[in-house]
């Protein structure tokens, strides 16, 4: 029982010095701002401003340039995309899986693609001469329509610049991505999603979320993404996507463009008559400089071209 009480008495004292230096610290400090008011606001005014934001509206127009820069650029590189699709039950569980091969190699009018794989084996070679011949068939009708090289849109490509331009920015926060300051912005469609146009256009102004932006060099690091409204995205007889969310991630590449190299969305919507939630990661690798022949790219899409390297290789971390 003495030993409680000396235990008890010690804790009080402990408690009372623990109050009075409290009750010191707090005088103090009301002192400070009723005779330093001035001082002390200049002072938390002076951290606020270290790190401003830039004005949005210039800034993104300066984003918008470069990314249009940047997406001129990516079209002198071949690369691998490499897309594993889940198909979702409703409580998000995995009911079965497939892993794709695709050799994506551009032209002078628009990128195409290959399909190497299915599930680790190799498409068969009349599947990869019936795929040449489609693509020499799509050249031979560009070339006949004298179409110049440029000209031609992605028709599936959803690209950033796209979404910039039909969406409103807010900045948010500072934060870091591999040791490289960056803003980070809130985005949402300036006006109502549209119901006609190509499929990119639709989805590039059906979405929200938050870009990360270095300030020195108008990169876009990563983007986190959803649909905004409940916008049919139509996929003919198959039927349509009613929702979708995820994000991308890029890294410099060959020390000359950002490119992506992560990519992961849920989507759900309707096929046939069935409803659907599929889960989709793109991982993007190999990148290299193209040669003009398209076709010596797709025989040879893991070799190295033009005398270039390999710049996946290096990727800064």
């Amino acid at each position: 029982m003495l030993t409680a009480v000396i235990q008890s008495r010690c804790y009080v004292r402990i408690l009372v010095q623990a109050a009075s230096t409290l009750t010191m610290l707090v005088a103090t400090m009301l002192v400070t701002l009723l005779l330093c008011p001035e001082g002390y606001t200049q002072s938390q005014t002076a951290q606020q401003v270290q790190n401003p934001f830039p004005d949005t509206v210039p800034f993104m127009t300066r984003v918008v340039q470069h990314q249009k820069d940047l997406e001129s650029l990516l079209s002198q590189y071949t690369f691998t995309d490499r897309i594993t699709a889940y198909a979702l039950d409703k409580k998000g569980q995995i009911r079965s899986q497939h892993t794709d091969m695709y050799y994506i190699t551009p032209t002078a009018y628009e990128f195409f693609t290959l399909h190497v794989s299915h599930d680790g084996k190799p498409v068969s070679q009349s599947d990869l001469q019936k795929q040449e011949k489609e693509i020499e068939h799509k050249i031979h009708q560009y070339e006949q329509k004298a179409q110049k090289p440029g000209e031609v849109h992605p028709k599936n490509d959803i690209l950033f610049s796209d979404i910039i331009l039909k969406s409103r920015f807010t900045p948010l926060r500072w934060d870091d991505i591999r040791g490289k300051r960056m803003i980070v912005y809130a985005f949402e469609p300036k006006s109502p999603p549209q119901r006609q146009g190509n499929l990119a256009g639709k989805v590039a102004g059906d979405m929200k979320g938050t870009m990360w932006i270095s300030p020195d060099n108008a990169e876009i690091a990563r983007m986190e993404f959803s649909s905004v409204s409940s916008l049919s995205l139509g996929l003919g007889l198959l039927g349509s996507v009613k929702g979708f969310a995820g994000f991308i991630e890029q890294q410099r590449v060959h020390d000359e463009i950002w490119l992506p190299s992560h990519q992961e969305f849920v989507a759900q919507g309707r096929q046939l008559v069935a409803g659907f939630r599929i889960r989709q990661v793109d991982e993007f690798s190999d990148y290299l400089k193209a040669s003009t022949d398209v076709f010596q790219q797709i025989h040879s899409p893991n070799t190295e071209a033009s005398g270039d390297a390999k710049v996946s290789k290096q990727v800064e971390q």
